[in-house]
């Protein structure tokens, strides 16, 4: 998400000088949605003013506080349920500010609410079912908590041809469910993102854990990533806050090679990677989390040149030497085009014996194996989605397992009745306490189905299409695991959208779901982990080219209590999450790790969290990166924790002037996961922050401590270079610094009018110049292939754009059409800097969402494998117009007090602050009380605050507004103002009275100035 940008703000801010806020309206003040016509987009704002009301039909009562109405038609063929029965139109809004919050709903003709969305979500998502004809809807969009940004909401025609579910928080319309639902609560997952530097291309990545220490291993790519949750920090955090990913590659980790495969033997602890090259395979091992690494084998006996799998498990009972040299039993196995074949090492991983084929070359036609599994009596497995003959001769067509109960000499197949093979992605099997196998696999159809078998894959049963309950139709590389036997869990890829789902013109979205069931498959728990961020946006997964960014197969492990680690790469980042008409195609490491509910394994029932009734919430976890205080606002943002099955309906937010306290209670939260506190005083250097979360069944406990000190850093400008960050990437993941990407930013500087100018900077040229024949392409493959490059193929760097089109085996050719502008240059330093006209990107409007950025560095041939690959990230377009002399003289002035209502006579305390013109400092300050009293020219302190209190003798409603000046001269003509509800009594209102959130319709409504900070967001 791109963070805010100042100068952005005060342009918009300009637009509004003296206009009475009850003028503002959206961008475009209407529009319609038909079958020509399947999307409009409008902004609302900029907002100055919160508004925290909690109805749609009382949201705008007060003109004051405004908020904005989109006329929304819906013009239909009479009979389009005929034809789309379960057509949807989907509102997603959406802001660039995680401190901030917007709300919507949703009002039909007559002005009734037809649906809202007033969570902490960004974004927020109305899905509601048309009806043919002619419809008319207002989309009402509330400033909740703002800073005098704008929200974006974009509303979608969406034709999925199945019946939708709105159980995943999600999707809209109707499902008659099945009769394997589970009922009562099910699981709950927190989600772990990998920070922006680390697991930036994590396609087909594969999970480990190691119970010996507690930490995870997630490898893709060239990248092995150790993991370590947060409740074992050195300094332990609520499981709500965000784990720590280090990068712990190993040589042969970082070689340039294909099909990364890594399992961890819970037993000893040690990991096992392998990279393919080729037909070999490059082999290591770890014994402490990827500190230090052993080489194996290079070139195991029989490898393949395609999609390997490595597992560690028991031998068979009674097998000879099975032990001796290593506890357990390590095979490797891999494809090779017309069969599979299956290595065992006995010590460990350094040495590997003979390849034993497991299938014949009618299975391997057509069929791809998933990963190879040990049962606890040292049984091997290896699914398999053949469409295949087996060998006895019988015709099968069928998802099969290949079984050996010899550790890997010889192997029988056997299939799934009800199953039909063939689909494109690999199955997976999930091997129970006692050996109950339960395999998940893409059904020809494309629907995900789980299958149990009680003897080895003899028979099966209870074989279920796990996705049904939310209408998904298409799925894509399901992982499988199982505890006890009567428990197990998928992870997979769904849409409920039919079509080319392999093409890039497919328009359905992806989401990643779990499946888990405590009865052996007879009923089924179904949840979307991340219902506001798709894991692909529109054009399909596919098989090859661009939208093949995700690879093959996610992963899916159990820790010691038996709760699920999932592994998977999201390719819907940044703007995308906004909009999944334009998909990023990224491959972002993802995990996320079961938090609440039953795990599985029955004997830890009812520890901790691990049960099936409700419970108090989880501790929250306050966030740096989700909150701000400067001299226009404090705002405090948090991770919330598990909500004990129970919704979470209101957060306590305490505060102290040291960590160790005395903590006062501050404000309270209607269940969303930011506050605004009134009270902050700019004097104080540090304030700390503790949440706790109430639900039906009590309170959770404190959360961490939250140091928020006192800023005046400026947000990013992208009138200067080098402007706003689009991406990062780790240091070291190159074989040299000439490669290693380190960062890329945009910047629009009005002296480059008609330009970006885009930095990108890597570690460093070690001769002082780019090596010959190097080449620093930057792609977009959401614009027919479009790239841009410095190209040293000819000796001295050249600055080129044109079209990549596919070569064999997944490589690009890049077909020169131009040069860019002449001022772009590369310094010794590693910096980069294109200047590449906006043209080329065609058509461009302030506030349009540039998606790619994928930056690559190649030797040799242009064409030649990455040397470092980064991003991908997206840009929005923010202009020129208010640079240099545009944004000069604009001055705004911030308003808070407290209390905001009580009796008469009433003492408020009100805060004053503000943002001065560029250059300058606030001055001087007057306030107009609204009771007919006035405090004319005070004086700022030294931090631009300053606290006033005030009695109110008599009852009313009464407006303070505020003007303040700076060291230019300028003065505010923005209208800030406090809004004071004094009611009859003679009951006093102290000045120390701590100030309320937004407990009423006037409550709360502050004047909040710009300047905040640009910040990560959370998924």
């Amino acid at each position: 998400m791109s963070p805010p940008l100042f100068r952005t703000a005060i342009a918009g801010a300009v637009l509004l000088l003296g206009a009475p806020l009850s003028a503002l309206a959206t961008d475009p003040a209407s529009g319609t949605i038909s079958l020509d016509n399947p999307r409009v987009e409008f902004t609302s704002g900029p907002h100055f003013v919160s508004n925290p009301s909690a109805t749609a039909e009382l949201v705008c009562a007060d003109p004051a506080v405004p908020c904005d109405d989109f006329a929304l038609s819906i013009s239909l063929p009479a009979d389009i349920l005929s034809e789309y029965p379960n057509a949807l139109v989907v509102s997603r809004t959406s802001w660039d500010d995680v401190t901030e919050d917007y709300d919507i709903y949703l009002l039909n003709s007559e002005g009734q609410s037809a649906g809202s969305a007033a969570s902490s979500d960004n974004p927020e998502i109305i899905p509601f079912a048309p009806s043919g004809g002619e419809q008319e809807y207002t989309i009402r969009v509330v400033p909740f908590l703002v800073t005098g940004t704008t929200a974006t909401t974009i509303v979608t025609l969406e034709l999925g041809d199945v019946a939708q579910s709105g159980s995943d928080g999600n999707d809209g319309g109707t499902v008659t469910p099945p009769d394997y639902v589970a009922e009562g609560i099910g699981p709950r997952y927190d989600v772990y993102v990998s920070p922006p530097e680390e697991g930036n291309d994590a396609g087909e990545p594969t999970v480990g854990y190691n119970p010996l220490s507690k930490n995870a291993m997630f490898i893709s790519y060239t990248n092995a990533l150790r993991v370590t949750f947060p409740e074992n920090l050195e300094t332990p955090l609520p499981t709500s806050c965000d784990a720590r990913w280090l990068n712990k590659s190993g040589t042969i980790t970082q070689l340039n090679t294909l099909d990364p495969i890594m399992t961890t033997d819970q037993t000893t602890g040690r990991t096992f990677n392998s990279q393919l090259a080729g037909a070999n395979s490059l082999f290591e091992f770890s014994d402490d989390d990827g500190e230090s690494w052993t080489p194996g084998q290079i070139g195991i006996p029989n490898g393949g040149a395609d999609h390997q799998g490595v597992v560690a498990g028991p031998y068979p009972a009674n097998f000879p030497l099975g032990g001796l040299l290593y506890p357990n039993a390590v095979y490797y196995c891999s494809q090779s085009v017309a069969a599979a074949f299956c290595s065992r090492s006995d010590d460990g991983g350094q040495t590997f014996g003979p390849g034993f084929p497991f299938k014949n070359t009618d299975c391997a036609a057509g069929g791809l194996h998933g990963h190879p599994k040990v049962a606890p009596d040292g049984t091997l497995y290896i699914p398999d989605s053949s469409q295949c003959v087996l060998p006895l001769g019988e015709s099968a067509e069928k998802v099969v397992t290949f079984v050996s109960e010899d550790a890997g000499l010889t192997y029988e197949a056997r299939p799934i009745p009800q199953s039909d093979g063939g689909a494109g992605s690999d199955p997976s099997i999930g091997l129970a306490t006692d050996g109950t196998a339960y395999m998940c696999y893409e059904n020809a159809d494309g629907t995900t189905h789980v299958a149990v078998s009680g003897d080895k894959g003899l028979t099966w049963e209870n074989d279920k299409d796990i996705g049904a309950e939310a209408g998904l139709v298409a799925t894509r590389f399901p992982a499988m695991i199982a505890g006890d036997p009567d428990r197990a869990a998928c992870f997979f890829l769904g849409t409920k959208t039919r079509g080319p789902d392999l093409d890039l013109a497919f328009q359905g979205v992806w989401y990643p779901y779990i499946a888990t069931t405590y009865d052996r498959g007879e009923t089924w728990h179904l949840l979307n982990l991340t219902p506001n961020d798709p894991v692909q946006g529109f054009g399909g997964v596919g098989t090859s080219g661009t939208n093949r960014n995700l690879l093959d197969f996610n992963d899916l492990e159990l820790d010691e209590y038996g709760r699920p680690l999932v592994a998977w790469a999201d390719g819907c980042i940044g703007g995308c999450a906004k909009d999944p008409s334009q998909n990023s195609f990224a491959a972002k490491a993802m995990m996320a790790r079961l938090s609440g509910g039953k795990t599985l394994y029955a004997e830890f029932d009812g520890m901790s969290r691990f049960t099936d009734q409700t419970t108090t919430p989880a501790a929250s976890c306050p966030m740096s990166d989700l909150s701000v205080r400067n001299a226009a606002t404090t705002v405090v943002g948090w991770n919330p924790g598990d909500n004990g099955g129970s919704a979470v309906t209101s957060y306590e937010v305490y505060r102290a002037t040291a960590a160790d306290g005395a903590y006062t209670l501050v404000g309270t939260t209607s269940g969303k996961t930011q506050f605004e506190d009134p009270t902050a005083d700019p004097n104080v250097g540090s304030y700390y922050y503790k949440v706790v979360g109430r639900n039906a069944q009590g309170s959770s406990e404190f959360s961490n401590a939250l140091e928020l000190p006192f800023s005046a850093e400026a947000p990013v400008d992208t009138c200067v270079v080098p402007g706003e960050t689009v991406f990062l990437d780790s240091a070291g993941d190159a074989p040299v610094p000439d490669f290693d990407i380190l960062s890329l930013s945009v910047a629009e500087p009005p002296e480059f009018e008609g330009f970006f100018v885009i930095t990108e900077k890597v570690a460093g040229f070690e001769a002082g110049t780019p090596l010959a024949t190097s080449f620093y392409p930057v792609m977009f493959p959401l614009l027919n292939g479009f790239y841009f490059a410095m190209d040293v193929g000819q000796g001295t760097p050249r600055f080129v754009y044109g079209s990549t089109s596919e070569l064999p085996q997944g490589l690009l050719a890049f077909n020169e059409e131009g040069e860019l502008d002449d001022r772009s240059t590369v310094d010794a330093d590693g910096t980069i800097t294109f200047v590449v006209p906006k043209a080329l990107f065609g058509e461009l409007s302030v506030g349009q969402i540039l998606a790619g950025f994928d930056a690559r560095t190649r030797l040799g041939a242009a064409s030649a494998p990455s040397r470092d690959t980064a991003g991908p990230g997206d840009y929005e377009v923010r202009g020129t117009a208010s640079c240099g002399a545009a944004a000069t003289g604009v001055i705004l002035a911030k308003i808070s007090g407290t209390p905001d209502e009580g009796s008469a006579p009433l003492t408020v305390t009100y805060s004053i602050g503000g943002t001065p013109s560029e250059g300058a400092e606030l001055t001087r300050f007057s306030i107009d009380f609204g009771d007919g009293q006035t405090m004319p020219d005070q004086s700022f302190d030294a931090n631009g605050g300053a606290r006033v209190t005030h009695v109110y003798q008599e009852a009313g409603v009464y407006r303070a507004r505020l003007t303040v000046r700076d060291s230019s001269g300028a003065q505010s003509s923005n209208l800030a103002e406090h809004t004071v509800n004094v009611l009859a009594g003679s009951t006093t209102g102290g000045g120390d009275t701590v100030g309320s959130t937004r407990g009423g319709a006037l409550g709360g409504m502050l004047l909040i100035a710009l300047g905040l900070l640009g910040l990560r967001r959370r998924v």
